[in-house]
């Protein structure tokens, strides 16, 4: 059968699951630094990244994934262990039914970590971008992708290179149940992140130093390859279908296919054309079409599953929060409905004002010149707390302490730094405050 246009919508149509099948998935990303520095952890040498992998194969029975002489992930029968571009750690996690199961897997995943980390003066960091070493000190990991990211999107935007090798998120998975709600999810997801931006803000540091950004990870993201990040205005018309989410990715440009295990760089190309008329004596598979949708960086964005991808990364209890509250406004129809009536008034322009500002000032964040973006995020909070159930509601504990306190993460770091700035122990501080 050719590959054609019903294939495409194929692909998304597969992950829809029964409504007693929907699952919370999380991929939780963390910084690396040496504990006497605070600087970015390498990929090579004795206290580097492949250091790390070795250890966690000998001692806790993982397999490791190579790109010729070098690990550059691993694997287990559920979840693996994969690298962003700068050495950052990421846990993809295994799809679950209940917050426990997710809890679990990240506190045994982080504390293997630890085992194998501390004995090299390693830290991780629950912060959403490098606080001390800056893109141009950080070694890249040898990965074939990310050359070729490297290299096709150094000029795509001012910040490309800090965005693959500075920052760190929390990134959860929604399941769908229709082509119809997978669509109400994703714009629910694009009308929420600038409130998620805001309310998660946890990088506020740059060289060692405070910025002028509580997310500095979300302004190198506004300043890295347009043409596939920030929102989908089209996506908030009330007509806007699947088939519209498939145009959007036509033509988005293509980064690269693999054949035969040879990762090949594409130049000047949408996946559309592609699609019509190959590449050199390629013609287009299934299999590039799932690997295109993964060059997709929006703030949402739609694969098998509805990925919600624009929350810095964060200390435990906070990144526990996290899929707590999304897993309760987004599978409680309710809640999805109270969810969406607090944001779908806004014009397009009024949103990317919104998360513009929510990157520099957080929950304090003016909506209109009117209520604070604090208050939307406390409202949230209780529209996820009453969709869920009340074993799981705890998780969001830690959240509503935070902005209890009219705070976002960032906000408490910068409590916890500010008699450091300049002194001896300003490392030592940043780790104690920040440190998983």
């Amino acid at each position: 059968m050719d590959f054609d246009r019903s294939r495409l919508k194929q692909y998304f149509l597969e992950g829809s699951k029964k409504k007693s099948d929907l699952k919370i998935g999380v991929e939780w990303e963390k910084i690396g630094v040496y504990k006497d520095t605070g600087r970015a952890i390498s990929y090579s040498g004795e206290r580097g990244v492949e250091a790390i992998f070795r250890s966690l194969i000998r001692r806790f029975g993982w397999e490791p994934i190579c790109a010729g002489p070098h690990i550059i992930a691993l694997k287990k029968p559920a979840g693996s262990i994969t690298l962003e571009p700068g050495g950052q750690i990421e846990l993809s996690g295994t799809p679950a039914r209940t917050l426990d199961k997710n809890a679990a897997e990240l506190c045994a995943h982080l504390e293997e970590i630890k085992k194998v980390s501390e004995p090299l003066g390693i830290a991780w960091l629950g912060i959403g971008a490098q606080p001390v070493s800056v893109a141009g000190e950080i070694e890249w990991v040898p990965k074939e992708r990310y050359a070729i990211m490297r290299k096709i999107l150094k000029n795509k935007g001012s910040l490309t290179h800090a965005m693959m090798k500075e920052t760190a998120s929390v990134q959860i998975s929604i399941d769908f149940t229709s082509e119809e709600d997978a669509i109400e999810k994703l714009r629910l997801a694009l009308g929420l992140a600038p409130i998620l931006s805001g309310m998660f803000a946890n990088s506020p540091l740059r060289g060692g130093r405070p910025g002028p950004y509580l997310s500095r990870r979300a302004h190198i993201w506004r300043h890295t390859a347009p043409e596939r990040t920030g929102i989908l205005p089209d996506v908030f018309r009330p007509d806007y279908t699947l088939e519209d989410y498939i145009d959007f990715a036509l033509q988005v440009p293509l980064l690269f296919i693999v054949r035969q295990g040879r990762w090949i760089a594409v130049r000047n190309q949408t996946f559309g054309k592609f699609l019509r008329k190959g590449f050199e004596n390629h013609r287009a598979a299934p299999r590039d079409w799932e690997l295109h949708l993964t060059t997709i960086f929006t703030e949402a964005r739609l694969k098998k599953v509805v990925e919600i991808r624009g929350i810095d990364c964060q200390k435990t209890g906070i990144a526990l929060s996290a899929p707590a509250l999304l897993k309760g406004l987004f599978y409680d129809e309710a809640a999805r409905k109270e969810a969406w009536g607090l944001v779908s008034d806004w014009t397009v322009e009024e949103r990317l004002k919104l998360a513009r500002a929510a990157a520099r000032d957080g929950v304090r964040t003016k909506i209109n010149g009117e209520k604070r973006l604090g208050d939307l995020a406390k409202k949230l909070v209780g529209l996820a707390e009453k969709g869920l159930k009340r074993e799981e509601a705890r998780y969001l504990d830690p959240l509503k302490e935070i902005l209890r306190k009219d705070k976002c993460p960032a906000d408490i770091l910068l409590d916890e730094l500010k008699n450091a700035w300049g002194k001896p122990d300003l490392v030592k501080k940043i780790l104690a405050s920040g440190a998983i």
